[in-house]
């Protein structure tokens, strides 16, 4: 339907439903007793009724409004008084709205007829507006003096109810379609309904014949869907009520006589009344009883379709003696296990993984009752490289017959993505280590999160006086400080990849002079994450062209080479001899671009348009310097080498250039390491994404079991409640305790399976939270009341200090309930008999605080730190041997802070512990 039909069908709805109300009321007042002041049937009513029970409660004061005057136009129609009319048309109103609201579920919709509660629900309906209209239309018939007031609100009360109850189910299971029977079956059934019907009322008789219909009506309601049914009761009740008024029928003769009149009415009213009573509960039952069995079905197929498909390896285990034998296996478990020689099924576990001696132990704990489940990280005998976590608990009890299941994960590329990080972060660091020169890394916001040891001699900074902070804040001089967070702002890190030449400061406020190159570290996706800056000391090269003469005569690895104006080598000291391999004197008079690279030369020059040196010259920077740049130089032997390589011009302002100098350093180690660091660090991102995936994979693992080992575990305590209770045949009274123990221990391991999926949906954001506004107080007191049975036989002080005000908060009631229900569930259950459990709530500068302190065993301060992590359990509890998983304190961490809020825990042992939850107030 279109958004414009949509929006016209409420309103279409509602009018035709008041124009209903005004043509049923006005033939339900011409159809009443001469002798009577009421109509015997209020077809209206019902209609009333569905009506406001289905439109939105914005409608309702406009959709009272027109039930009143409709029911008004009805009687005055029918030729009653302005003043009765009026009565009349406010009580029809009242019982629309009592039986309306009572037929709303909590979000404002109709109430679906699915289940025996819900027609409860409506009988009590239709029953308190029916009772509502009786009170007040008898006593509008007293008053004017048209008749008594008990029998007239008695004949109401039938017929308002009657009319809900045949006109109302119609409307609550439009949707309910479900049935066993065929098409052909229903147009027999409601032949056979119609035929009979007509027979019962159309021919003028006194035989009791009138329940003869009911059969067919109830095998509509043990085959039909539940609307087909609540149809036929309708159009049954309107064929019965228009051919007695008619004079036909088993009750027609009584109609037609003053004296019983009333009596005709009561027993049609009756038949229709029977009819709804017997047909509507059984059908909705039988509905019950197929969605119950095709739920079972499809949860035993689940069950074993999970089995066989997990991605998890599965295993089924039987006792055999004092060891757990392989009885089945899915395909993922038969991967893992299956040697090449002999199928794992049939095999002993211990037989099968490594470490025998301690399966076997964990076995027979397991078998004596003190061990619920185990899991554990175990290798494969045919794999010894191979790493498995193992999940093994116990499905059924019993000395011979005992049943285990065993979750297998292989965590072996995990342990292997493990040693391959730990190698990457080796090579990093002595990467860092061992390079002389500067070496820091930033992130793409220019703060530091990695420095070398060089940095730290060279700069006098400790290495925590720079990490976390901008990179500008202590080493770049002031008058640098905004062109470096310029080139730090570009989105695309263009600005910071390349060589420059920048100042530096030191601790000591001494400047160097520092010869930069940046290189960017990419994503998978091409976007920059973070930036390495290599610089190396050229404050001495720098410090002034005076001292050229003697950078020549120096024995320094920089290579310096003076060139005449036609780009031949004139002089060049010992690095550049070093660089070259060779001696000056085989090197002067050459091209100096004979020394380079020719292809990297001409890519570099192309659009010069020119070669060799002029190309070359053309390039400086105004005629007269270049900058600075890799290049790759050939020595003589044809090795190439990686030079960072300026060229500057030389010679008298007032005349021609009269040479070059080329300033070369050898980088290419400096180079390689950068590359080799690069290397390293994509591979430490590399794996640290692969640890995030197998973590998600841990976390999706647990999820999965959960799911998995709760629909069997839902399905055995099932099946043990049905043995308790006699089905299909009577428990011998020394089985009863057995069975009462595999129900318990069922529940305990759906407890921790819904404990592990809450966590699950906390940790990964899939759980779906409530906000809307929630009155702590209120969750206290009924928190309160849920905490009595678990105290019922302890001897303990259980005090509750609730403020007077509602204390308000915007959440989950449901996740806050289980806070606080988690809280003071632990405090009662480490605080031994004798002891003190209290609970405080109250607000103070915008937060709601809630405390929950006991007098119980205490929890170490050496390890309240890790109080709130997942399965983590104190020495106390485990010396003292009380149960638990160690998932409800992390549940309440995760949803606190969900909730925008803090917990903390103050403890000592031996004296008790608090617990302090803080949560912002709502604002209105």
């Amino acid at each position: 339907m279109s958004v414009g039909g949509r929006r016209w069908r409420l309103p279409v709805t509602a009018g035709a439903a008041l124009v209903a109300i005004y043509l049923l009321g006005v033939w339900a007042v011409y159809f009443t007793p001469e002798s009577g002041s009421v109509a015997f049937w209020w077809p209206a009513a019902g209609v009333s009724v569905a009506l406001l029970a289905f439109a939105p409660r914005s409608w309702w004061p406009a959709l009272v409004g027109g039930i009143v005057a409709a029911s008004f136009a009805a009687n005055i129609t029918g030729g009653r008084s302005v003043d009765v009319a009026v009565a009349f048309s406010l009580a029809n109103a009242t019982e629309a709205v009592i039986a309306g609201h009572l037929l709303k579920r909590p979000d404002g919709r109709l109430i679906e007829l699915e289940q025996l509660r819900d027609f409860v629900r409506l009988v009590g309906a239709s029953v308190a507006g029916a009772l509502a209209l009786a009170v007040l239309a008898g006593a509008t018939v007293a008053l004017n003096d048209m008749g008594p007031f008990l029998p007239t609100a008695r004949n109401l009360l039938t017929s308002h109810a009657a009319a809900v109850l045949t006109i109302v189910p119609v409307a609550m299971t439009w949707r309910l379609r479900a049935g066993v029977a065929e098409r052909w079956e229903y147009a027999v059934q409601a032949t056979l309904l119609l035929a009979v019907t007509l027979v019962i009322f159309v021919p003028v008789h006194e035989l009791p014949v009138a329940a003869v219909g009911l059969p067919l009506l109830v095998w509509a309601a043990l085959r039909l869907a539940p609307r087909t049914v609540a149809v036929e009761i309708l159009g049954t009740a309107v064929i019965a009520v228009l051919l007695t008024a008619a004079g036909r029928g088993p009750y027609g003769l009584l109609g037609q006589a003053e004296a019983t009149v009333q009596l005709s009415a009561s027993l049609v009213l009756g038949y229709i009344l029977t009819s709804a009573l017997i047909a509507l509960p059984l059908t909705l039952a039988i509905t019950q009883r197929v969605r119950d069995l095709d739920t079972l079905s499809e949860s035993e197929t689940l069950f074993r379709r999970n089995f066989t498909e997990s991605l998890t390896g599965m295993l089924l285990l039987s006792r055999r003696g004092n060891r757990l034998e392989v009885v089945d296996a899915n395909e993922t478990a038969h991967a893992l296990l299956d040697d090449g020689h002999r199928s794992v099924v049939g095999r002993y576990l211990d037989r099968v993984l490594t470490q025998p001696t301690a399966v076997r132990g964990v076995t027979q704990t397991m078998l004596r009752g003190n061990l619920d489940g185990w899991r554990g990280q175990l290798g494969i005998i045919h794999r010894p490289e191979s790493q498995i976590e193992v999940a093994i608990s116990q499905l059924t009890a019993g000395d011979d017959e005992a049943i285990f299941a065993a979750q297998l994960l292989d965590v072996t590329p995990l342990h292997q993505s493990l040693a391959r990080t730990q190698a990457a972060e080796q090579l990093t660091n002595a990467l860092l280590d061992t390079a002389r020169c500067i070496m820091i890394m930033t992130d793409m916001a220019g703060t530091v999160v990695r420095v070398n040891h060089a940095t730290t001699a060279l700069t006098g900074y400790a290495e925590d006086e720079l990490l976390g902070r901008p990179l500008w804040a202590h080493i770049i001089p002031a008058a640098l400080v905004e062109d470096t967070q310029e080139m730090f702002a570009g989105p695309d890190g263009k600005e910071l990849a390349g060589s420059r030449e920048s100042d530096l400061r030191t601790a000591t406020g001494d400047p160097l002079r520092v010869l930069w190159n940046t290189d960017l570290v990419r994503d998978d996706l091409g976007a920059p994450q973070y930036a390495v800056l290599t610089g190396v000391d050229v404050t001495a090269e720098r410090a002034g062209a005076g001292l050229m003469s003697n950078l020549f005569q120096a024995g320094i690895s920089t290579a310096i080479l003076g060139l005449d104006a036609q780009g031949r080598i004139r002089v060049l000291n010992s690095g550049a001899e070093s660089l070259l391999g060779c001696a000056s004197e085989e090197l002067q008079g050459r091209q100096f671009v004979d020394v380079l690279d020719p292809e990297e030369l001409r890519e570099r020059t192309d659009e010069s348009g020119g070669t060799g040196w002029g190309a070359l010259a053309s390039t400086l920077d105004g005629g007269n310097e270049s900058v600075v740049r890799d290049w790759t130089w050939r020595t003589v032997q044809g090795r190439r080498r990686t030079v960072e390589m300026t060229i500057c011009g030389g010679g008298s302002q007032f005349g021609p250039l009269a040479g070059f100098l080329v300033v070369g350093r050898d980088v290419t180690e400096q180079r390689q390491g950068q590359l080799m660091l690069m290397t390293a660090l994509e591979k430490e991102r590399v794996a640290a994404d692969r640890l995030r995936q197998l973590d998600s994979a841990k976390n999706e693992f647990v999820s999965t079991v959960s799911h998995e080992l709760r629909t069997p575990v839902t399905s055995i305590v099932g099946y043990t409640e049905m043995l308790v209770d006699g089905a299909p045949v009577a428990p011998d009274p020394q089985q009863v305790p057995l069975l009462e123990t595999i129900a318990r221990n069922g529940d305990r391991l759906i407890s921790l399976c819904n404990d592990l999926l809450a966590l699950a949906g906390i940790d990964n954001g899939g759980t779906v939270w409530d906000r809307s506004v929630v009155d702590l107080r209120e969750l206290a007191e009924q928190t309160e009341e849920s905490l009595r049975p678990m105290v019922r036989h302890r001897d303990l002080s259980v005090t509750f200090d609730l403020p007077d005000v509602p204390v308000r908060v915007l959440g989950d009631a449901v996740q806050l309930e289980r806070v606080m229900l988690n809280l003071l569930s632990n405090a009662v259950k480490f605080t031994p008999d004798q002891g003190k459990v209290s609970t405080r709530l109250w607000q103070d500068d915008g937060e709601a605080w809630l405390t929950v302190a006991d007098s119980g065993i205490g929890i170490p301060q050496e390890e309240q730190g890790g109080l709130f992590q997942k399965f983590f359990r104190s020495s106390t509890a485990q010396a003292m041997a009380i149960q638990g998983t160690g998932l409800g304190l992390s549940i309440v961490a995760g949803i606190v802070a969900a909730h925008g809020g803090r917990i903390a825990v103050d403890s000592t042992v031996g004296q008790g512990s608090t617990f302090s939850v803080r949560l912002p107030l709502h604002v209105a």
